[in-house]
């Protein structure tokens, strides 16, 4: 809003008037994403999200997510190495896709430059395994605790300056919760971070 009152404030160059419909387009873009994600949440507090329940092959499901994510380890020089045993779930694969897709970009933007992401899958006393490490920065112990709170940002230095709402653990969260399963995180600073699911 104040980009816009400021360029409206005077006559302004075409050039200038598109930079502020950019940033305009931009800003309404995150706040489109904000609101999704809130409602999103709020469907699944009221147990109102609806959830698919078919047969998911997790291999199959991570292979699609690392070549979706692949692009952007390239870019920062981060090596993705795989480890799969078949695994078989039930579930809605599109809000299962979303958890891995969300845990691998975090492993992603998260890491140091040069590391590594591992992804592994196993079927472990009839319940289907997924975990996905990385080699980065990792979180301070009094952080975990807080880790899948809405808003909650361990990097406070980072807060609203990357477009992340800080609502993308507790989506995962809330997708896991609503299959019956469980995620959890371990980590150690610079050494690196584990999700399991």
């Amino acid at each position: 809003i104040s980009e816009a009152q400021t360029t409206l404030a005077r006559e302004r160059t075409a050039a200038e008037y598109r930079e502020t419909v950019v940033a305009c387009l931009d800003a309404a873009q995150q706040m489109r994403q904000l609101t999704e994600s809130l409602l999103e949440l709020a469907r699944f507090d009221a147990g109102q999200q609806p959830i698919q329940n078919e047969p998911v092959d997790l291999v199959a499901a991570c292979r699609a997510c690392v070549a979706m994510v692949h692009p952007l380890a390239d870019a920062r020089g981060l090596r993705i190495a795989t480890d799969f045993a078949s695994a078989q779930a039930r579930g809605d694969a599109g809000l299962l896709n979303r958890v891995i897709t969300n845990l691998l970009t975090n492993a992603i933007q998260y890491n140091k430059s040069g590391g590594e992401i591992r992804l592994a899958t196993r079927s472990e006393h009839g319940a289907a395994r997924l975990i996905v490490s990385d080699t980065g920065r990792g979180i301070a112990p009094e952080d975990l605790p807080h880790l899948f709170e809405r808003f909650f940002r361990a990097d406070k230095s980072r807060a609203h300056t990357d477009g992340n709402s800080g609502l993308g653990l507790a989506i995962c969260k809330a997708i896991v919760d609503a299959h019956g399963g469980s995620i959890k995180v371990a980590s150690t600073p610079n050494v690196g971070t584990t999700f399991t699911i």
